[in-house]
């Protein structure tokens, strides 16, 4: 039987969500929530579901075993609990919260809770990154020593001005938890443990409360070093979504786009194969990452397995982009520590 289940938030984000819906039958979408009634009840038309304005007004008159979150960032958690609160299972849209205390929240209680909590960091399942990661499980690269994300996009301002939650740091974060936050998500998978961050953050471009720009470097409990460069003054379009690994014995660059190989220095692999390998496959439809996220959350409910986007697996991701931006707006290094609160 499907998975009875209800999306909160029905923006630009939310008809993602419904378009990947469309394309599977695991999960019944029975109730549409958005604070604008009448984009609710347009999201609801083609799935004959009840559309609300008011998130616990659905729960109390809709059974449900799940609800998916595509509402602005800093909605997360309180959202999060109220469906965790009532016991159904949660799937919330990148970032998981804004905090670490808040994502750490939400994960606390859906294991309390005895339910599954998943977030959307799906580019760890495309099949570029899934190659690399299977390299790296395999032991190919050695030893990781080196790495770095770079994020460079274009976002105009009218692109704020659009949607006034974004840019804010209350409701959007700025370029990491908006934008980067995919790319740092690849990285700390593969890189592990951080031990302190440093980084310089700027607003450069645009008329927005929080940063446009960031350079930082991470320190690794291993010894490692990355590097990192958000932005999203590039103007006209998106530059580059670049991924840098550096093993031992294999180097491999993600990039420009994070559906493309640019190096792949691996064993005796022939890198042109492996590169052209992953280009021939077919075109991605925009809502194909969306559809995988969902086969994830619904395989874990029926199943009871652990979820591939486990919500916890992206507490890092929130503790290291908590950290960089401390460390910007005080200009100095911030161990993990001071965001976690464990020792380091």
């Amino acid at each position: 039987m499907a998975i009875r289940a209800a999306l909160i938030g029905c923006g630009k984000i939310g008809q993602r969500h419904l378009q990947a819906l469309v394309h599977q039958d695991a999960i019944d979408l029975v109730a549409t929530v958005d604070t604008n009634l009448e984009r609710a009840e347009a999201a609801a038309v083609a799935f004959d579901a009840l559309a609300f304005d008011q998130t616990d007004v659905m729960l109390d008159n809709v059974d449900i075993d799940a609800a998916i979150i595509a509402t602005p960032s800093g909605l997360h958690r309180q959202l999060a609990f109220q469906v965790l609160e009532r016991g159904k299972h949660v799937m919330v849209e990148k970032p998981l919260a804004l905090s670490y205390q808040d994502a750490k929240a939400i994960v606390d209680l859906a294991k309390q809770q005895g339910v599954v909590a998943v977030v959307t960091q799906f580019n760890r399942m495309l099949p570029a990154i899934q190659q690399l990661f299977q390299a790296h499980q395999d032991g190919r690269l050695g030893r990781i020593v080196n790495g770095g994300v770079a994020v460079r996009w274009a976002r105009p301002q009218s692109y704020y001005d659009e949607a006034p939650w974004r840019g804010t740091y209350a409701m959007d974060g700025g370029v990491l938890f908006n934008q980067a936050i995919h790319a740092i998500d690849v990285l700390l998978q593969l890189m592990g443990s951080v031990k302190e961050v440093f980084a310089y953050t700027a607003t450069l471009t645009h008329q927005i409360e929080a940063e446009d720009s960031v350079s930082g470097t991470i320190r690794f409990r291993s010894g490692a070093l990355a590097s990192l460069a958000a932005t999203t003054c590039v103007p006209k379009t998106n530059l580059e979504e670049r991924l840098t690994i550096v093993g031992e014995n294999g180097v491999v660059v993600i990039g420009p786009t994070v559906n493309q190989i640019h190096t792949w220095r691996v064993g005796n692999d022939n890198e042109q194969e492996v590169r052209q390998a992953i280009l021939d496959l077919p075109a991605r439809p925009s809502w194909q990452s969306h559809h995988d996220a969902l086969k994830d959350f619904a395989e874990a409910i029926e199943n009871g397995v652990t979820p591939r986007l486990d919500a916890a697996t992206a507490l890092c991701d929130i503790a290291v982009i908590e950290a960089l931006m401390l460390s910007g707006r005080e200009g100095r290094i911030v161990h993990m520590s001071e965001i976690t609160g464990e020792n380091a």
